[in-house]
């Protein structure tokens, strides 16, 4: 009974906090850093600011698992794939969240390019897709994000990013219900050699006011990193960890909602090459 009541109160809270959540921020490093993203680099960028992929130098793959408040039915899933060219690098991704009886996919096609030390930019088509089981049935969209970075200087790194900039709407559905709008805008700065601050703004047309998002790390021996951040409009607290070994970086983090309870979050990230 418990676990139905609470079933019960997360549908009706997503519809508020995470309505259609198929640009929640991905990755590790980003979950322990109170999902601030919008201004980072690597493979998870592709689904955070497709501008911060244009730096990866190698063939590049990943999994992400979210398991929100310790329930499968609202499990989030991520994979991602980069491979970098001399014409820019190119990405293919897919996230899921929900379960067999109600799911959110989308499946995206990402390029980035490097324009040169202080600016990249990035660009991914999305094939979104709504199973609601064989009730309900599907609804799907087609849209696409844009995102920038520019490297102000040689600390200070500022990040924008835009999803669904022209309105589409989901087919099939009753309404022809409008997708959301999402706009970050952010930035990273080194403070020191081992020390990363990450702040970011964002506007999501399905959720009152907007959401402030902020996280430090810190590698605190070689190759180690401590990492924490917070959240508003859902207020989150976050902490972290991430390893990186010559191939692979491992991140996990876990996470606080004032009202759900607690998640936890795990990456990894695969290069390979010279």
């Amino acid at each position: 009974m418990k676990r139905f009541l609470l079933l019960i109160f997360i549908s009706f809270t997503v519809s508020t906090a995470f309505a259609h959540d198929f640009i929640s921020p991905i990755g590790g490093r980003a979950a322990a850093m109170g999902g601030s993203s919008v201004a980072s680099r690597g493979l998870w960028a592709m689904q955070n600011n497709p501008a911060g992929m244009a730096n990866i130098e190698k063939f590049s793959f990943g999994l992400y698992y979210e398991n929100r408040w310790f329930l499968p039915e609202t499990a989030y899933k991520s994979g991602a794939a980069a491979l970098p060219t001399k014409f820019g690098c190119l990405g293919l991704s897919f996230n899921q969240f929900g379960s067999s009886k109600y799911s959110e996919n989308k499946f995206g096609l990402a390029y980035a390019k490097d324009f040169g030390p202080y600016f990249q930019m990035g660009l991914q088509l999305d094939y979104l897709l709504i199973s609601q089981g064989e009730t309900y049935g599907r609804q799907s969209a087609i849209t696409f994000e844009l995102g920038i970075l520019s490297q102000v200087t040689e600390k200070l790194r500022l990040g924008t990013y835009i999803f669904n900039p022209v309105s589409f709407r989901l087919q099939q559905s009753l309404n022809q219900e409008k997708l959301p709008l999402v706009f970050r805008f952010g930035a990273a700065y080194q403070f020191t050699k081992d020390f990363v601050g990450q702040c970011e703004i964002e506007k999501n047309t399905e959720r009152e006011g907007i959401s402030l998002r902020g996280g430090l790390e810190f590698e605190a021996l070689k190759h180690l990193y401590l990492r924490a951040g917070v959240q508003s409009n859902p207020g989150i607290l976050t902490f972290g960890l991430g390893y990186a070994f010559s191939f692979v970086s491992i991140d996990a983090a876990a996470q606080l909602h004032q009202e759900l309870g607690s998640s936890i979050q795990i990456g990894m990230i695969f290069s390979i090459g010279k």
